[in-house]
């Protein structure tokens, strides 16, 4: 979330990706991204439920006991039926992750920081299970700096933070500290990352390495994030969930240095981002109505945990009907209902790209029922939504959407315009759902491997599985307890 102004429009068309393949070795024994063959996909992993109980144990039989205590047998009986065999027992379910978060959030100074980034640090941690361990970063660290804007009436006031924790500064020492000191402190649990805040493009203009501003000034690139991952063991999984503008160029964070043409890594690294590489994202108003609040990470956790942030129950986002939210699902929530001028981005996306080099003239020429017929549950309702939004009827609809937007007369489009960025969520996601199946039909075994596993760790829930790995601690306790 910034006040930059977007890149010229010639910017946010689609770039034919560069062809690219994936090998490697199995992954059990986690060697290096380079050389390492991707692993079988997984299924989209639901809520783990707490270890199963092991069998009760048998009652102790007395120890050589004589002939003479066994029950008589009548005269000529017929031999017994054999024993059944004893069923062998039942393999415990694997432990709930014990997910840990790290909260970043803040603008970088005072006229920056308006109350709505406050509100949605505010929202995240509180869908957080209070066994979670977390570390907040905001602003200058301090609970007695006037450092949070905010509109009262017409004028433009400042207060002290009313966050339920601050850790420290969303600054880059802070950061570095939080990191050595809390991530790397339990390197293999899984990590969830939010950030909240403003975001610019990289000064040297390059969009793949753009910044989340800190305070006082400076920025953490998508290098320097791709930095500190490495310091953690391939086999941890890493979610970001990040609301700046600019924020989609941190989807390389899935390559080595985060550049665009590294190899791939090695580890679960799935993020979802409220805006392209190249386009800014609302949400930071001074405003004080949390009614009012619209920004991509409001709608994708009010769908995640089935909590909006006024505390209403949220429905409608179990788009495969099995009684789980997943990610992915929570993201094509979000493209359906935020009526923003933001264009979110997936990690999944951004991969397809990448090593499916398939011109636009070519997608966008593919019938509309078989795009639906390709694309998962989630996929179709927000395609379905966004279709009926826009107005689109029959099978050349993705033709018509895209020469609305990138052809002759369409000029430039204001990045403000609701209508636009619906037409550019329509393009891109059907664009993906294109390029998916152009890769399933590729032959590219281990690239196929790749994305499926991928695609299985964005239809993860970590504020399930976090609040079920909660549950089963406290049901060890009373376990123990008894």
């Amino acid at each position: 979330m910034t006040t930059a102004t977007a890149t010229p429009a010639a910017a946010r068309e689609p770039r034919p990706p560069a062809a690219a393949s994936a090998t490697g070795a199995p992954r059990p024994a986690r060697p290096s991204a380079r050389s390492r063959r991707p692993a079988p996909a997984q299924p989209a992993a639901r809520a783990p439920q707490p270890a199963h109980a092991p069998p009760a144990a048998r009652a102790p039989q007395p120890a050589h006991a004589p002939p003479a205590a066994r029950a008589p047998q009548p005269a000529h009986a017929p031999p017994a039926a054999p024993e059944a065999p004893e069923a062998p027992p039942v393999a415990p379910e694997p432990e709930p992750a014990a997910w840990r978060a790290l909260v970043v959030g803040g603008g970088p100074r005072p006229p920056m920081n308006q109350v709505a980034i406050e509100g949605h640090v505010r929202y995240f941690q509180s869908l957080l299970p209070a066994t979670v361990e977390r570390r907040v970063l905001f602003a200058d660290g301090s609970r007695g700096t006037r450092s949070v804007q905010f509109l009262d009436g017409l004028r433009m006031r400042y207060r002290a933070p009313r966050l339920p924790r601050i850790d420290g500064a969303t600054t880059r020492r802070g950061f570095d500290a939080t990191w050595r000191k809390f991530v790397r402190a339990r390197p293999a649990d899984p990590l969830l990352l939010y950030f909240a805040g403003h975001g610019s493009p990289d000064p040297r203009r390059d969009l793949d390495n753009n910044v989340f501003d800190l305070w006082g000034g400076g920025g953490l690139s998508v290098r320097d994030l791709a930095a500190r991952m490495e310091e953690l063991p391939d086999d941890t999984p890493v979610v970001l969930v990040m609301a700046q503008c600019f924020s989609g160029a941190f989807a390389n964070l899935l390559f080595e240095g985060g550049r665009p043409d590294g190899e791939l890594v090695e580890r679960d690294v799935v993020g979802f981002f409220a805006a392209t590489r190249d386009r800014p994202a609302s949400g930071c108003t001074p405003e004080i109505n949390e009614a009012d609040y619209t920004d991509f990470s409001s709608y994708f956790f009010a769908a995640l945990s089935g909590v909006d942030r006024l505390g209403n129950r949220v429905v409608g986002a179990d788009f495969d009907q099995n009684r789980f939210v997943g990610m992915n699902e929570a993201f094509a929530y979000a493209l359906l209902h935020q009526a923003t001028g933001d264009v979110p981005v997936a990690t999944s996306d951004v991969f397809l790209r990448r090593f499916v080099n398939k011109p636009d003239h070519e997608t966008m020429a593919t019938p509309y029922a078989r795009v639906l017929s390709w694309s998962s549950p989630a996929e179709r309702a927000a395609l379905e939504g966004l279709s009926d939004a826009l107005g689109l009827r029959g099978e050349h609809r993705l033709r018509a959407a895209y020469d609305r937007e990138f052809g002759p007369g369409a000029g430039r489009s204001d990045v403000e315009d609701v209508t636009s960025a619906h037409r550019l969520r329509f393009i891109r996601l059907a664009k993906s759902v294109v390029l998916a199946r152009a890769l399933r039909q590729s032959g590219d075994r281990a690239l196929i491997e790749r994305f499926e596993r991928l695609r299985a760790a964005e239809a993860r829930n970590p504020l399930a599985e976090a609040k079920a790995a909660s549950q089963a601690r406290q049901d060890t306790r009373r376990r123990a307890a008894r």
